[in-house]
């Protein structure tokens, strides 16, 4: 039995002209292009809604975890609803989190962080200070999918997110489980990535199963030097492929996202009733 699961942060509020603005920098456009400082009329968003959209669909995903839904000022519908509809899947979300699946949702949840840190980061805006835990109806049996956020600026934040996430998942039914995120982490040996190796449910990291020797770079989409997005399993779950989604710009320039997604397929066992 095969799944295949992703992760992709939406960038919700993204607008390039506004980083090539305000910060000098090029964030999700081709330098050089006319979508570096392109505005517009109906928003950089309803440009790139339709190349998520077309991102999403082309690896007929059976799971795939969102981050950044929401706008800056907190409209997500249009955001989840509508990719949603374009790709006739069912969702479910929490704050910025959310999930796709073409499969039904038997429940969702979104699961306070215990970690004081990762909560005062996400009330700045950074990360986010909850888990998003969905149960959905997987070909040959349920699986926990768990989607997560965590702070770009503190250490501290991200290890007592990941702490809570692994006392989260100790917990939960010992059934298929996968979790994924913008981990914001930089290197495989930092100690919140370290975390969700151990405990009493050790998690798997799908790319450095299949690439152990591939840094699997995805930020900035146009030209990545850092891992921020990841596929982490059960080790019940085998990982057969893994790779990156979200490369190709349209004709002006604009990327998806100024993130590039991780897709996994992996292989499982079928659930058998107890």
């Amino acid at each position: 039995m095969h799944l295949t699961v992703g992760t992709f942060n939406l960038w919700r509020s993204g607008e390039p002209w506004r980083y090539a603005a305000e910060r000098n920098l090029v964030r999700g456009a081709v330098p050089g292009s006319a979508a570096v400082t392109m505005r517009p009329e109906t928003g950089v968003w309803r440009r790139r809604l339709p190349l998520i959209a077309a991102t999403l669909r082309q690896p007929a995903l059976d799971l795939v975890g969102l981050q950044e839904v929401l706008a800056e000022d907190g409209d997500g519908a249009p955001a989840v609803e509508a990719l949603a509809e374009q790709l006739d899947l069912n969702h479910a979300g929490a704050g910025q989190l959310a999930v796709l699946t073409p499969h039904p949702i038997r429940s969702s949840a979104a699961v306070p962080l215990a970690a004081a840190e990762a909560r005062e980061e996400a009330d700045g805006g950074y990360g986010s200070g909850c888990l998003l835990h969905a149960v959905v109806a997987t070909p040959g049996g349920d699986t926990d999918f768990v989607v997560t956020h965590w702070s770009p600026r503190s250490s501290a934040a991200r290890t007592g997110a990941a702490a809570a996430l692994t006392d989260y998942v100790a917990d939960l039914p010992n059934r298929r489980l996968i979790v994924v995120g913008d981990l914001n982490t930089v290197a495989p040996e930092t100690p919140e990535l370290i975390i969700l190796g151990q405990g009493v449910r050790p998690l798997v990291d799908a790319w450095a199963e299949i690439h152990p020797d591939q840094p699997g770079y995805t930020m900035p989409s146009h030209d990545p030097v850092v891992r921020l997005d990841y596929v982490f399993v059960s080790p019940d779950l085998t990982p057969v492929s893994v790779r990156r989604i979200g490369d190709l710009p349209d004709p002006d320039g604009f990327y998806p996202s100024d993130h590039l997604g991780v897709v996994a397929t992996v292989v499982a066992e079928p659930v058998r009733p107890v």
